[in-house]
């Protein structure tokens, strides 16, 4: 698959889980040096009209967020209804303050020998949610669909 076909279908992906859940925007953060990317910058967005773009965006430490740590000790998915009261793990301020996130769904990629190679995130942007069975099978779907796309699971 050529790289821009890989990217249009990963964009397609998160479209996907966006227009699902209803939220604002959904991201993909990977490290894949033979493709060029870093957790740093995103490598794949979807937004609704009106959102802010987190493309082109370096200067959180994404592998210093809590949010990431959580991730990586616990293997799992991490839904968070609302962002506004003392969330626990506490996302990067700038995702609340500058990018408007008011609840999330983060879901981790780990890497054939089981590193944490990346995450998809889906932002809600209009207010804090309670995050469904639902939502959390359509991020279920993204991630299988990412891992099956990129080759992380060989």
């Amino acid at each position: 698959m050529e790289k821009h076909d890989e990217a249009r279908e990963l964009d397609a992906i998160l479209e996907r889980l966006r227009a699902s859940t209803g939220a604002g925007r959904c991201t993909l953060r990977i490290d894949d040096e033979a493709r060029g990317w870093s957790v740093q910058l995103i490598c794949a967005e979807a937004t609704r009209p009106g959102v802010k773009s987190l493309r082109g965006e370096g200067g959180i430490n994404q592998r210093a967020s809590p949010t990431v740590k959580w991730m990586e000790a616990h293997r799992r998915n991490l839904l968070q209804d609302d962002l506004l009261h003392d969330p626990d793990p506490c996302p990067p301020a700038a995702l609340m303050s500058a990018y408007a996130a008011k609840a999330q769904m983060l879901s981790p990629l780990f890497d054939g020998k089981g590193a944490l190679a990346g995450w998809i995130s889906a932002h809600f942007t209009d207010a804090p949610r309670r995050i469904s069975a639902t939502d959390e099978a359509a991020l279920d779907q993204a991630r299988r669909e990412v891992l099956a796309l990129l080759r992380l699971d060989a």
